[in-house]
């Protein structure tokens, strides 16, 4: 596996690896305080090293500047969990510190005549996490554009230069600049000076590497025959459905390879389209060019490539990996190495004005000169797809509007409140109509008051964001639960309530309060419903069970609903059955007609928050994805969903292994655009097909009251074809991995809904 696919792997291979003297050949500047440690032969660089009298390396004006330092190199406490954890990321002498400042600034060191490479590295190892790192860097009349998004991630650049006898480094803050190491050599030293800057971006240290193993791949399968076309091109192309897995060393069958790409889709839907390049010798540069789909024009598809990661088996593994497809960068140009697998990506938007019937167009992947036309086939269904008003998505959300009220400065503010609107519009596209909110402030002062100033005028920001996107209440309200504890307890009650005591009846009095607070806000300001949340997953011990039946009768005592995530089958909560309004389950049990019972005969609702195709994987169940989503949720009888989470990041949001815990879902663009996942996509996907389903349902009534006699008949049929697609699914509590309809069944179920949703449309037409 090359390095440059999957570099966090490929840095367990390299362990043997000492950190390289930078002698005169190599000249490394480290950046950072006096007191820090050095890399090894580096000079260092600290912010009183201003140029002038005899000094010709150092800062054009010290001005502005200052040193951001943390050194990670050990374990880190968990108090929560009372656990040992790996830190968010693991610092090196080089990258512990960084010069950072907030206005225009350059670096200047002597260089012989001549020509130079010179590679920067950026980024922070501690902070404040809502600092957006915004800044142009230029040398000898080059620029690069370095956009880094809090703590804990690294950029590296290199500028081919030439030199006249010295080299000035510029940096040029739109919010504020960042500078951890420079490292500068001559091409006669390429070698030595690669090897050493692989040393400076390894990840991890050489012990905490060489626990990392990379569990049995799947097999690749036969290696189908390469024709002497395909050799003299350099490449062939083939296609397996986007639904299932394709590895960088996936063989396809000789029936995979590619003919035509068959797609339908309803005016307004995103549809994708996948395809794989294998190159046979290594591609300098590769392009796709989608020509106009009929009324799909080239501006409507997004071309992606799916990046290769190395990913935990589960969110909370330490120390075995595996690679996966994930991430969905967007492509324009680049090379392709040979022998590993390129997966295209295409999503296709239809317009709402496109004409019902079948369209051709065609995909262009170019390589080297060389040049493969893909046809591609698409059936505009004429039927307005509608939404169950019934049946919801949502997703919990760290929400971006949290950062930007904390953001230290101008421009990051802008960055944040930019990023939360894209999200928006990313979650309703992608069919997500609501996300978790929470109202924090602190617990009453002695007389019994809330500060809450900003606490309300912040949740008002966000509400506003949300009514904009057309967001769909209830919304779950998290408040300060934890603090009140402390307050009357002097202590934390633990991660699921592991470490729980009872407290004093102050203590749920003022839970009370505090919600009534919120509550009172609520209906003042005029604001959608919300179902309160004041414990996150607690365990079923019966110490855990007795605090959570307290709280959830203080909650109550407020005049509001509650909402708990906890499994409604196991007895251990029981206790607290009386006092749920909202149960929110990972799998989908209780089985449907256990709940739906059970919604009929008191005011109780069922969510699920099926993390098993979200944050508790190695990033593969895409098909799972789409069965929970869709079919799945359909025969299930629950009414949201709301997995965890939209997007987390523990240490380098683009490194899977470091950090205490995996990072999930959606990834960020440097400009803060939301960067997909195939997981992300299969919601999408799953959710057109519940709303095919849907709007058959309605399309069905519509026409049962219709005094066309034909359309009656049509209904009566389509009536038969739902039940059938009802009667065949797999009932299962998790869709993961296996036991259900494989992705081409999926589309064969959707497609024969879709045929009778447009028979019933044109006859009611």
């Amino acid at each position: 596996m090359r390095a440059q696919i999957i570099a966090t792997l490929a840095a367990l291979t390299v362990l043997c690896i000492l950190a390289l003297p930078a002698g005169a050949a190599v000249v490394v500047f480290d950046m950072g305080s006096a007191q820090s440690a050095l890399w090894p032969e580096a000079q260092a660089v600290t912010p009183q090293d201003v140029l002038g009298g005899a000094r010709q390396i150092g800062w054009s004006s010290g001005e502005g500047l200052s040193v951001s330092h943390k050194a990670w190199t050990t374990l880190v406490e968990n108090t929560s969990r009372g656990t040992q954890d790996p830190p968010p990321i693991w610092t090196n002498p080089l990258t512990e510190d960084s010069v950072v400042g907030d206005r225009p600034a350059s670096f200047v060191f002597p260089a012989a005549v001549g020509p130079w490479r010179v590679y920067v590295r950026c980024g922070v190892s501690a902070g404040s996490s809502a600092q957006y790192w915004d800044f142009d860097v230029t040398l000898d009349g080059q620029a690069w554009i370095c956009q880094i998004e809090g703590p804990y991630r690294f950029l590296g650049h290199t500028f081919s230069v030439t030199s006249e006898g010295r080299l000035e480094l510029g940096l040029t803050p739109r919010s504020k600049w960042c500078l951890a190491g420079v490292v500068a050599w001559q091409p006669a030293d390429e070698a030595q000076a690669q090897a050493l800057i692989a040393k400076i971006e390894q990840w991890a240290p050489d012990e905490e590497l060489s626990k990392w193993k990379e569990d049995p791949r799947p097999s690749a399968g036969a290696e189908p025959p390469v024709t002497q076309a395909e050799q003299a091109r350099g490449f062939y192309l083939w296609h397996r459905h986007w639904g299932q897995i394709v590895y960088p060393w996936t063989n396809p069958t000789p029936e995979e390879k590619v003919s035509t790409l068959r797609v339908f889709a309803a005016p307004g839907e995103y549809e994708p389209l996948t395809f794989t390049v294998r190159p046979l010798r290594d591609l300098g540069k590769a392009t796709v060019k989608v020509e106009a789909i009929g009324p799909v024009a080239p501006d409507n598809v997004e071309v992606r490539k799916v990046r290769f990661l190395a990913a935990r088996p589960h969110y909370v593994g330490q120390y075995r990996c595996r690679i996966v497809p994930d991430i969905l960068d967007r492509w324009e140009s680049g090379p392709l190495a040979a022998g590993e697998n390129a997966r295209f990506w295409l999503t296709l938007r239809v317009p709402e004005t496109a004409r019902p019937g079948q369209y051709r167009g065609r995909i262009v992947f170019t390589a080297d000169g060389q040049s493969m036309e893909i046809p591609v086939l698409l059936r505009v269904v004429g039927v307005k797809l509608q939404e169950d008003p019934q049946h919801t998505y949502a997703i919990y959300y760290r929400h971006s509007l949290d950062q930007a009220f904390g953001a230290p400065d101008e421009a990051s503010r802008r960055y944040w409140e930019r990023k939360a609107e894209l999200e928006h519009a990313d979650m309703v596209a992608h069919g997500t109509r609501n996300v978790t909110l929470s109202c924090w402030f602190r617990e009453a002062d002695e007389q019994g008051n809330f500060d809450t100033a900003d606490a309300f005028a912040r949740l008002d920001t966000k509400l506003k964001l949300a009514e904009r996107f057309g967001f769909q209440p209830p919304f779950v309200m998290g408040f300060n639960t934890g603090g009140i504890y402390y307050k009357h307890m002097k202590e934390r009650f633990g991660s699921h309530l592991s470490g729980v005591k009872a407290p004093p009846e102050a203590f749920f009095a003022e839970i009370t309060a505090m919600v009534r607070t919120i509550e009172e806000e609520r209906k003042r300001r005029g604001w959608p419903d919300f179902v309160y949340y004041p414990i996150d997953e607690p365990s079923a011990s019966p110490e855990a069970v007795a605090f959570m039946v307290g709280v959830l009768k203080a909650v109550r005592a407020a005049g509001v609903r509650t909402y708990v995530t906890a499994d409604p089958t196991n007895a251990g909560f029981e206790p607290m059955r009386p006092f749920v309004d909202v149960w929110c389950t990972q799998p989908f049990l209780p089985e449907r007609d256990v709940l739906l019972a059970d919604m009929k005969a008191r005011s109780v609702e069922y969510w699920c928050y099926p993390n098993h195709i979200n944050g508790e994987n190695d990033h593969t169940p895409v098909a799972g994805a789409r069965m929970t989503y869709g079919f799945g949720f359909w025969r299930s009888g629950f009414l949201r969903l709301i997995p965890w989470i939209y997007q987390s990041s523990t240490g380098d949001p683009f490194n899977y292994l470091d950090g205490a815990a995996m990072d999930f879902l959606n990834r960020s663009e440097p400009d803060g655009a939301p960067l997909p996942v195939a997981l992300w996509e299969a919601y999408r996907e799953g959710y057109d097909d519940y709303r095919y389903i849907y709007t058959l349902q309605q399309l069905i009534k519509k026409a049962q009251a219709s005094t066309s006699r034909e359309a009656r008949q049509e209904a009566a049929v389509a009536e038969k074809t739902l039940d059938f697609v009802w009667q065949t699914i797999p009932v299962l509590p998790k869709y993961k991995y296996e036991g259900f309809w494989s992705p081409e069944e999926m589309d064969v179920y959707r497609w024969l809904i879709a045929r009778r949703a447009e028979r019933l449309t044109k006859l009611l037409r």
